[in-house]
């Protein structure tokens, strides 16, 4: 009988890391690879730099100008020498992904962006793939010789991701220019930002964004542009894309829900979608089962969740609910799928908010005990923090998770909190933040004593830390008691928004576990990863 010789890891083919490293989520890409490879020598020569290089984050405006014009000088000069050849050595080759952090700059003469046009020209990224770029909202639009550039000398480019887009009435460049010139082989267009000056004092109407010019074989699409008043969203609901498989949207109103269910029949191969917080509208009136078979990550308020989650119950892996009131969200999780389940749902994000309201709102009211008894709890009471009980209810309709994020307060035990969560056996990622409707308050109380938050609130007084059942004094002590109770738990975030990747103004700890003794480390704040992975 024929045996299989197993092959060791570092007996792969070196071919082989490329495609492994291509898997890894582009967030945390660069830091996996490269402690493979300080592994041993063996590693480093096959990982550098044809295989780190693939994904470059630069952040800093001195960094990235320094970087970029050392790849040009290096691309030009073995050109210049050795031939095409030698292109192997130059490290800008092997650049697929790459990502800057856009900034004003005290010499306009020299910017990142000057220099990276140099490196374009100068053909010194001819693999790039895909191009991401945060910017700061005063700087002025990219011009388009840049695109063109980008379209002359990058071949297999097919992704563009901008932030802190602003665009002008009567001086519009995104659809005019960006959609207009990067049309051949694009699959990813992600923009963020703001549309300014379109409002009309006499007759307000929402802008037409013209989105005719979208590129028809996007894979991912991704439109968050605020304005004073919604953008119509009809010349994106009666487009077809075939390949869609991400859609984000955000500012955007729907007033036709019957195009609304065409566009879903239209794009079954959708996998990910996000409604966020500024969008409006009914998006899926009328809406049928088998219209969105793959949808696997979702993101949106209560209501459409309401609407989708008796369809994809079961394949839904990642889920954000937006805009809950009181306790809508564990009524949502234990009501609404078969048997009160989410069983393959293992990213869970929450933002609640809380009062006591006479309104007629579903599920807010909702509450159930241990044993899964269920009652109404009279209006005037139906205030809910993120207390042990609303945390049990979770663990019950969504027992594999693996990160939770919670936007709101809490005012429980710390025993009582990890009572809850410690259900979650598999839960390694924690992420807490203030409510969004009070500003910088923070998940617990107390957080405003930390060092962390000292610029943002006035400290709370002893007298008043006596009044809450958990009054951690710092972020080591909170994630030190939530790890306790939470074996399985491996970082805790406390942040102040809501479906973050990354959090500018978060602090975060990875729990390292000796036996018994738990020590809590700092690390980049990091929100839910899952459904993100390609995401910077």
């Amino acid at each position: 009988m024929a045996t299989t010789a197993l092959v060791t890891f570092e007996e792969l083919s070196p071919e082989l890391f490329s495609v492994i490293a291509a898997h890894l989520p582009l967030h945390n890409r660069v830091p996996t690879l490269l402690s493979l490879a300080l592994a041993s020598h063996h590693f480093c020569n096959i990982i550098i730099p044809q295989v780190l290089y693939t994904c470059v984050r630069l952040v800093g405006e001195d960094k990235a100008v320094s970087v970029l014009n050392g790849f040009v000088q290096k691309a030009t000069q073995t050109t210049d020498k050795h031939g095409a050849e030698a292109h192997i050595t130059i490290p800008s080759y092997h650049i697929h992904d790459l990502c800057l952090y856009l900034e004003s700059s005290h010499d306009s003469s020299d910017t990142s962006l000057l220099a990276l046009q140099r490196l374009i020209d100068s053909d010194g990224l001819p693999n790039l793939h895909s191009l991401t770029l945060h910017r700061e909202d005063d700087l002025p639009p990219i011009p388009m010789a840049f695109w063109t550039s980008i379209q002359n000398h990058c071949p297999d480019f097919q992704g563009i991701h901008l932030t802190g887009v602003v665009q002008a009435a009567e001086a519009e460049w995104i659809e005019s220019e960006l959609l207009t010139t990067i049309q051949k082989g694009m699959k990813s267009i992600r923009l963020e930002g703001r549309l300014v000056k379109y409002e009309s004092e006499s007759e307000p109407a929402p802008y037409a964004f013209d989105l005719t010019k979208l590129p028809i074989h996007l894979h991912t699409l991704d439109l968050q542009l605020n304005s004073s008043y919604y953008l119509a969203v009809e010349g994106l609901l009666s487009s077809v894309m075939p390949n869609l498989q991400v859609l984000i949207l955000g500012g955007f109103k729907v007033s036709k829900p019957s195009m609304a269910k065409d566009f879903w029949k239209n794009h079954p191969r959708l996998v990910r979608l996000e409604l966020l917080h500024d969008t409006r509208g009914n998006w899926f009136t009328n809406f049928e089962s088998g219209m969105l078979p793959n949808l696997t990550v979702l993101k949106s308020n209560f209501v459409s969740a309401r609407i989708l989650l008796p369809h994809i119950s079961r394949s839904l892996t990642s889920l954000c609910l937006l805009e809950t009131y009181n306790a809508q969200a564990p009524y949502l999780l234990r009501t609404v799928p078969k048997d009160g389940k989410l069983p393959a749902l293992r990213s869970l994000g929450i933002q609640r908010f809380s009062g006591n309201s006479s309104k007629a709102y579903e599920g807010h009211c909702w509450r159930e005990d241990e044993s899964g008894a269920v009652t109404q709890v009279p209006f005037y009471k139906s205030a809910r923090k993120f207390d042990g009980n609303y945390l049990m209810s979770i663990a019950k309709g969504a027992p594999n998770l693996e990160e939770l994020e919670l936007m709101g307060e809490s005012n429980d035990t710390i025993d009582s909190i990890t009572s809850a969560l410690g259900r979650l056996s598999k839960l390694t990622q924690l992420t807490l933040s203030g409510p969004t409707n009070m500003v910088n308050l923070p998940f617990f109380e107390s957080c405003r004593n930390w060092v962390e938050y000292e610029k943002l609130q006035d400290p709370i007084s002893d007298d008043e830390l006596q009044q809450y059942a958990y009054a951690p004094a710092s972020f080591d002590q909170a994630a030190y008691d939530l790890a306790r109770g939470c074996p399985a738990l491996e970082r805790v975030t406390i942040g102040k928004r809501i479906g973050e990747l990354l959090f500018s103004h978060g602090v975060s700890g990875r729990i390292v576990r000796d036996g018994t003794n738990l020590k809590v480390h700092r690390i980049q704040a990091w929100g839910n990863g899952i459904g993100k992975e390609l995401d910077w």
